[in-house]
């Protein structure tokens, strides 16, 4: 029972308790006050009646006697009137038998009146003729002390119940700083901060508010502490200082995670750029020029060769580079030569026109299964074979790998794919260290035409670029939603959103309908999307995660950490779990660096009650070292390749 309600009631209590005992005593006050008023009022009539009778002249006149006794008894209230003779013989009488009606008789006989009677002497002269008996009625008293009571008790419940109104209305605004602690300690639960800007006026409520207010400000000191602490380890352990971009350490480790043939990873394109005579800008204008001059091509670089999922980083003092997924050399082409024509006129912006610097930019398909040294190896080749073509020139490194397919074909090969139903669901489960399931990654694969089923990354480029990946999306999550209504499995799937959800209207709106139409499972499933998109397109994946948890529905961030963003967006967007980019797992074995960075994160999201899922686990040596950092949900061929989603049954 809240304060406010126990509060009501002690008070309501002290009411009724006051109203009863004020209803207690004027009732008996009332009573005393009738019964004596019954008293005088059957003595005096006795007494006036009896020298009434005294003063005939003929005392044996009994007619006259009945006729002053009937006046006498019709008009007043009286029970009996009685005239004995000096025998004690009943000479005459009159009795009044009426019931009293209009009062219960619970009433009457709980509250007792006694009927007194008075006595006068009847006399002729000095000789004694009789005796004259009054007894009053008790039903004007019973009456009179019946209304009494019903008015007491209606002005008294009438006064009660606007008291309570009055005091309910009082306690609620002197006791509404309570409410604003509440939502504080509330908003602590949830891992948000509020601190209340009007203090109460109430001295005892202020001294609360102000230590609540400290003790949240000490709160939101430690987890922007915190957030820094895991920010700055980030950015020292994979941020190149001069560009911003990622450092030669993270680009070797989400290299190696695209190369990984056992990931969801697909073809693409290497560009790599390399600064000629960068020296000479350094000694004649200077190593902030030169590093202005950097960071201008970095700039160039990330505008002209945007992709979603792109990643730009810088190798060495000279070199920056640029892993574009889901593209092709000729899509590079024009975006390479543009940087190239483009450098003059950054020199003239620095004042360094007169300077011998150039650049040399190569450019190289790589595919899932390569190894990073020989990829490399291509790519410096090639950079050599740009260099030898003069000053920013562009060279395109072609194998015998690359493979030209036309759009038709795959057009074609999609429509028959889906017309034919050939697309299936995979799932890959996250489990803890006692290998209990947390959720099932849903994962799409196309059986081909010869049996062979593949993985996302043999068809998802040429979905992209065909613009269909909004009709995959549907198909996976009207999959999943009737997999989970014929199965209403124990384990919740989890589902990966593309930017299509986020970039369509109509599709957005078709997915929350449907989530809402599903009602009953939706507790049953998780939602995930990038860390990248979620900042590249906050504007509309902020209001859809909010969307999603008002509808009930799990929300996690996936490849956590292959961006350099600010930590502190955890607390805001408050995930229920986050997914480490699976490069983190390449190097959790022998980098230190990483290691101090996922034990910060292990704190902060420790902190919000975020759970943490390393992916991409392939031995148990990955798994100790995760777990000894403080994770502990762990996915990948460690535990077992995708399998099948039970049931895949037909829409």
């Amino acid at each position: 029972m809240s304060l406010n309600k126990q509060i009501v009631l002690f008070i309501t209590s002290l009411l009724m308790t006051l109203l009863i005992g004020t209803f207690t005593l004027t009732l008996n006050n009332t009573k005393h006050f009738l019964q004596e008023q019954l008293s005088a009022h059957a003595q005096d009539t006795a007494t006036s009646l009896g020298l009434s009778l005294s003063s005939l002249a003929d005392p044996n006149d009994i007619s006259s006697m009945e006729t002053m006794i009937n006046a006498v008894f019709d008009r007043g209230y009286y029970a009996n009137i009685t005239l004995t003779n000096t025998e004690n013989k009943v000479l005459y009488q009159r009795s009044n038998p009426k019931e009293m009606d209009d009062v219960p008789d619970l009433f009457i006989q709980t509250i007792k009146l006694s009927a007194p009677v008075a006595e006068s002497l009847v006399q002729a002269g000095w000789i004694p003729v009789g005796t004259l008996s009054v007894t009053s009625h008790t039903g004007y008293a019973y009456t009179e002390l019946w209304n009494s009571a019903l008015s007491i008790l209606t002005w008294f419940l009438l006064l009660a119940f606007l008291a309570i109104i009055i005091i309910i209305y009082a306690l609620k605004i002197m006791l509404s700083p309570l409410k604003k602690m509440e939502e504080q300690a509330q908003a602590i639960v949830k891992k948000e901060y509020l601190i209340q800007e009007k203090l109460p006026k109430t001295a005892e409520f202020r001294k609360v508010a102000c230590a609540m207010n400290t003790m949240v400000g000490k709160l939101k000191t430690v987890f922007e502490r915190d957030a820094n602490t895991a920010e700055k380890l980030q950015k020292m352990a994979y941020q190149d200082p001069v560009t911003e971009l990622h450092n030669r350490r993270h680009f070797e480790m989400l290299l190696d995670s695209l190369l990984d043939p056992t990931d969801e990873s697909a073809t693409g394109t290497i560009c790599l750029l390399r600064i000629q005579n960068l020296k000479e800008v350094n000694e004649h204008y200077g190593y902030i020029t030169g590093n202005k001059f950097i960071k201008s091509l970095s700039e160039s670089l990330q505008v002209s060769l945007h992709h979603r999922n792109s990643i730009f980083a810088r190798l060495n003092g000279a070199e920056l580079i640029a892993v574009l997924p889901i593209t092709n050399p000729e899509q590079v082409k024009p975006q390479a030569e543009h940087i190239a024509k483009n450098i003059p006129s950054i020199l003239k912006s620095l004042s360094a026109e007169a300077a011998k610097t150039s650049v040399s930019i190569a450019y190289i398909c790589y595919e899932p299964g390569q190894t990073r040294s020989a990829l490399l190896a291509k790519l410096d080749f090639a950079i050599t074979q740009a260099d030898q073509l003069g000053r920013n020139q562009v060279y395109c490194y072609k194998t015998d790998e690359t493979k030209q397919v036309s759009h038709a074909s795959w057009e074609k090969k999609l429509d028959q794919a889906f017309f034919e139903e050939r697309f299936v669901l995979f799932q890959q489960s996250a489990y803890n260290k006692n290998r209990e399931i947390h959720d099932q990654e849903v994962l799409i694969r196309l059986t081909d035409v010869d049996g062979i089923i593949r993985s996302a990354g043999y068809f998802m480029p040429f979905i992209e670029q065909l613009n269909r990946i909004e009709e995959i999306d549907k198909f996976v999550i009207k999959s999943a939603i009737h997999f989970l209504q014929l199965q209403s499995p124990r384990n919740a799937i989890a589902i990966n959103l593309s930017k299509s959800i986020l970039e369509n209207v109509l599709f957005k709106d078709w997915f929350i309908k449907t989530l809402i139409d599903a009602k009953g499972i939706v507790s049953n499933i998780s939602f995930e999307l990038s860390e990248r998109l979620i900042f590249e397109e906050k504007g509309t994946a902020w209001p859809l995660i909010s969307e999603l948890k008002k509808l009930g529905v799990g929300f996690g961030i996936d490849h956590f950490g292959s961006g350099l963003t600010n930590m502190s967006y955890l607390q805001t967007l408050q995930p229920d779990y986050i997914k480490l980019d699976p490069s983190f797992s390449k190097s959790i074995t022998d980098d230190e660096k990483t290691k101090s960075y996922i034990e910060s994160l292990c704190g902060l999201t420790n902190s919000l009650d975020i759970k943490i899922i390393a992916t991409s686990i392939e031995n148990k040596a990955q798994q100790k070292n995760f777990s000894v950092l403080g994770i502990k949900y762990f996915q990948g061929y460690y535990y077992g390749a995708p399998t099948a989603l039970a049931h895949n049954t037909k829409l």
